[in-house]
């Protein structure tokens, strides 16, 4: 028998292995001729069946894994016979896909170039594509002009692309300038806002007031030679001359929020002194033609208040000229 020949020391091992064997060849036997088996025996079956299932299972892996690395070794670059681990089949299967992804990058950006210039080139203009029509061939003067005119062309529309942009850029920051000053400084543009809007509204109400005077010069030269002067009477009178009307100019103080709308603001104040001065005008012509009309009034009484001799002589005096008038007229023919 073959446990004789063990040494000693695995005396042990090798009976508990002829053990093991032994029952299952029993366990074995005792199936094919459909004895009852033991418990003892039925359990170590149960155990030699799951085994034999984890064993073949455990085979049907390690045939599928080393079919991948078969395949992957046919997939990568080697010289034919060479014998290579599964790490190194790994290593150079990512080395491989590295490269490949490089190489897919380049041909993409190789694309897009061939993209770009198939438009331009489709793009160009109906000269080009005339000469070419009639094979005037590659180095044609016309062609080349119409490329530099191209390049020109496309030349100024990216500098004014470029010009919009900045300048749209320092508007920008103009206002942020400007909004930061008027957060920072807002008194002292108060302060600027309000002498702007003083100097206007003076130079304003300076003008007005030349303009007035010069119109109450001209009625007055219209109205004096109308009426001459008063004759001298017995009792003399005195005028008392109206009081003159207070000018009354209505000023706006501007806040800090209205600095942009200047314009706006002193032409309502500009209206606002026209009105203002129209009404003073308006009430100094009343006072006028009051006055002008008490004039009147005190005139005609001390004209019929006169002595009788007076108005004999007046009368006699009418009479001579009178007469003195119809003598040259006889005269004359």
């Amino acid at each position: 028998m073959e446990y004789f020949m063990v040494p000693a020391q695995k005396v042990p091992s090798a009976l508990q292995h002829f053990r093991k064997s032994e029952k299952e060849v029993i366990g074995g036997l005792c199936s094919l001729a459909n004895i009852p088996l033991t418990p003892e025996t039925q359990r170590d079956q149960e155990r030699r069946i799951r085994r034999e299932i984890a064993n073949s299972n455990e085979r049907r892996r390690m045939q599928s894994i080393n079919a991948g690395f078969q395949s992957l070794k046919t997939l990568i670059p080697h010289t034919d016979g060479e014998k290579l681990s599964k790490a190194a089949i790994l290593q150079q299967t990512a080395e491989y896909i590295f490269s490949l992804e490089q190489e897919k990058t380049r041909l993409l950006q190789q694309n897009t170039q061939l993209k770009r210039f198939i438009q331009e080139f489709s793009g160009s203009s109906p000269k080009r594509r005339r000469a070419e029509d009639k094979d005037e061939g590659i180095g044609s003067p016309d062609i080349w002009e119409d490329e530099k005119a191209e390049d020109l062309r496309r030349e100024m529309i990216e500098l004014r692309q470029q010009l919009d942009k900045e300048r749209s850029v320092r508007m920008m920051l103009e206002e942020q300038v400007r909004s930061l000053e008027a957060h920072m400084y807002p008194e002292k543009l108060k302060v600027i806002a309000q002498q702007v809007q003083l100097q206007q509204q003076q130079e304003q109400v300076r003008l007005l007031h030349q303009e007035k005077l010069e119109r109450d010069q001209q009625i007055h030269g219209q109205l004096l030679p109308v009426h001459g002067a008063p004759a001298p009477t017995h009792h003399p009178t005195v005028i008392v001359p109206a009081p003159s009307p207070s000018h009354h100019v209505t000023v706006v103080t501007m806040g800090p929020s209205s600095v942009i709308n200047t314009v706006s603001t002193s032409r309502q104040n500009l209206d606002t002194i026209v009105q203002a001065i129209q009404h003073i005008e308006g009430t100094q012509e009343k006072q006028l033609q009051e006055e002008e009309q008490r004039r009147a009034v005190i005139v005609t009484p001390a004209r019929a208040s006169l002595d009788p001799s007076n108005s004999d002589t007046a009368s006699e005096t009418e009479g001579d000229d009178s007469d003195s008038m119809d003598q040259s007229k006889r005269e004359r023919p």
